[in-house]
């Protein structure tokens, strides 16, 4: 049985900046995230188109509305 983790550890946990990217910008941390997008082949179909974005807080609402 897995061992519990007291309200103060995980909250030391997710407080802390060790291993993680932050923006300079707004100080959040940058996660990736996976976008798939549609894409014309040359023969007329339509195929999903997978990439992956670095958001945080300063460009998360262009990237989800598809501005970006």
């Amino acid at each position: 049985m897995p061992k519990g983790r007291a309200f103060a550890a995980r909250l030391a946990h997710e407080i802390s900046t060790e291993g993680k990217v932050m923006c300079p910008v707004c100080n959040t941390e940058i996660k990736k995230i996976k976008l798939i997008r549609n894409k014309k082949s040359k023969a007329g179909t339509w195929a999903p188109k997978y990439e992956l974005k670095d958001i945080c807080k300063c460009n998360e609402k262009d990237i989800l509305a598809g501005k970006v």
